[in-house]
């Protein structure tokens, strides 16, 4: 079926490394990585060993910046604190792939796409543990996304990743308020370029209108952080995050589209808050706003490429030196630019950030530590 984008990963910035890690080196470099001590995040490791580039051939290096080596450093040492423990799920062998993607610096595929998959309601499950109003579910077809739409028992507010449809492996976020006597509002939250998925997002909305008819309310934020085939899981997932954290910006959101029809403020003529005007996108009741004039710069925290955050950048000044750190564990400043700069990496020809990467890692680590400490 191919990854979520992969209709797009010829156009894509980035290279796709397609080498498979080595059992050999995997545990030689964990070693290393583990007995060394933490280095500054400007500073890069070259880690020794063949590695099948995107091309075929073959790298006398891999580059691992430090930030990549303490994440993956961290996320060994709780899988070795699971396996002492005898834990036995699914999570454990999740997270021992990922840690040899992140140790060959090979870049997620159809294959690591497949675990979030199999993975990401254990995931969802730690992260509703912890933020108890967070409710986010994973959906894995459309079908079930507008069946939750239709019930109207209460007031709720929720937030699902959600299968765009059945023949898609392609995500997307979405943040949802119901309502006990109005028809549900919903702000969708596309990682990648919506114009790839105009046709399922038409069928979508489609299908809504047949289901629910014409009441429910919907708004469309193109954010185009994600330039590669396999990690639209985990962007939905940073959304989904990013929009609970943002909650009462996204509150007001869903008033003026309960309200009105749109997220702007009733009168606000901003180009900002004026949809896309595509005869294509009207023909496909899609209203899309442009995620880098009104989102915060959490949304951009896992950003692929440096060229999305200078786009930012060039409609929020100043958007670069916004802290984007939200750690519990190691509380700490840290700008959109030097988390950029920080999770670096270069496969190929292509240097982009492998920060999502890193997300996924610790979002197991995070999933782990419930396990054992429940």
């Amino acid at each position: 079926m191919g990854g979520c984008i992969s209709r797009l990963s010829g156009r894509h910035e980035n290279s796709q490394d397609d080498g498979s890690a080595q059992e050999a080196e995997f545990a030689a470099h964990l070693d290393s990585v583990q007995s060394s001590p933490p280095r500054s995040s400007i500073e890069w490791q070259h880690s020794p060993g063949p590695s099948r580039e995107a091309g075929g051939g073959t790298a006398s290096h891999r580059v691992h910046p430090a930030r990549v080596n303490e994440k993956l450093r961290l996320l060994t040492q709780t899988l070795e604190r699971a396996s002492q423990a005898g834990t036995s799920s699914g999570l454990m062998e999740y997270g021992q792939q990922v840690a040899r993607y992140l140790s060959a610096s090979m870049q997620p595929d159809e294959e690591l796409l497949s675990l979030d998959l199999a993975n990401l309601h254990r995931l969802a499950d730690s992260y509703n543990s912890r933020y108890r109003d967070l409710n986010l579910k994973h959906m894995d077809s459309s079908a079930k996304f507008l069946e939750a739409l239709a019930d109207r028992s209460s007031d709720r507010a929720w937030r699902a990743v959600v299968r765009l449809a059945d023949d898609e492996m392609h995500h997307f976020a979405a943040d949802v308020r119901t309502r006990a006597a109005a028809p549900p509002t919903v702000i969708v939250m596309e990682p990648t370029d919506l114009y790839t998925f105009i046709t399922p997002y038409s069928r979508l909305r489609r299908t809504t209108l047949q289901q629910l008819g014409t009441k429910p309310k919907w708004a469309f934020i193109g954010i185009g952080v994600q330039k590669s085939p396999a990690d639209c899981l985990m962007f939905g997932m940073q959304f989904a995050l990013a929009a609970h954290q943002e909650v009462s910006t996204f509150d007001d959101w869903h008033d003026n589209l309960h309200r009105h029809g749109t997220i702007a403020d009733e009168g606000e003529d901003s180009s900002d808050y004026i949809p896309s005007p595509d005869a294509m996108l009207e023909h496909a009741e899609i209203n899309l706003f442009h995620g880098e004039k009104l989102l915060p710069a959490l949304f951009y925290k896992h950003s692929h490429s440096r060229g999305v955050i200078d786009g930012v950048a060039s409609y929020q000044p100043g958007i670069r030196d916004e802290d984007v750190s939200t750690s519990r564990r190691d509380p700490k400043t840290e700008s959109l630019a030097r988390r950029l700069e920080a999770f670096a990496v270069q496969r190929g020809s292509r240097q982009y950030s492998a920060s999502i990467e890193t997300s996924r890692a610790t979002k197991i680590r995070t999933a782990l530590d419930r396990t054992l400490f429940d």
